[in-house]
């Protein structure tokens, strides 16, 4: 949050429900409890200004709710007015969570690599984008073929496009005779008038 302030951009944060707060009402402030104390069951929603964590205090807008479709509630805070406008827009990560997922230690765990130097983070950054442009055209490929189904779960998509690539070439690795062929699951080629952008699977 202070980083962002700094800044000067906009937040929006999830914070656990084990966290205090002191919400304002009227023209007062109610007492330190945690969040969960008043978000106990489904339906339940507070929106508003408090102050939160008795401890390096900050005062912020905090949109808390428990949504019937929810198996917990969330607690955000930000910088803009409280509201079900701030559930919506934090709601919206949910649609990228598996590539969140991809680029932590589900896939690449670039924190484990625990490269500091900039130069050196910078080739390594280099390299795992040009592999999850490999993997995503393996995806592709993978979903153009009809064979999705064979990775991930029919009710809801569950694995993200670095996964279902990377299952997608180990499959394509354990069937394939001649290692050769390999050359057609890559994303360019070099041909005589130069480098090309495979966009045939």
């Amino acid at each position: 949050m202070k980083i962002c302030r700094d800044r000067q951009w906009h937040y929006l944060l999830r914070v656990c429900k084990e966290h205090t707060c002191q919400r304002k009402m009227g023209k007062g402030w109610s007492s330190w409890c945690r969040f969960d104390a008043f978000l106990q069951k489904t339906g339940q929603q507070w929106y508003g200004w408090a102050k939160v964590w008795k401890e390096d205090t900050i005062e912020t807008y905090v949109s808390a709710c428990w949504m019937q479709d929810c198996e917990e509630s969330w607690t955000l805070i930000a910088d803009q007015k409280a509201g079900k406008r701030r559930v919506k827009e934090y709601a919206l990560r949910m649609r990228v969570e598996s590539t969140f997922q991809d680029s932590k230690n589900r896939g690449w765990n670039l924190e484990a690599s625990l490269v500091k130097e900039e130069a050196r983070l910078d080739r390594l950054l280099l390299a795992l984008f040009l592999a999850m442009w490999w993997v995503s055209h393996l995806a592709a490929s993978c979903i153009h073929h009809g064979k999705r189904d064979r990775f991930d779960r029919t009710d809801r998509r569950d694995k993200g496009i670095f996964r279902l690539g990377r299952l997608w070439l180990l499959d394509i690795l354990r069937r394939t005779c001649n290692q050769a062929d390999l050359v057609h699951c890559l994303p360019f080629r070099k041909l005589a008038t130069g480098w090309h952008f495979s966009m045939r699977f």
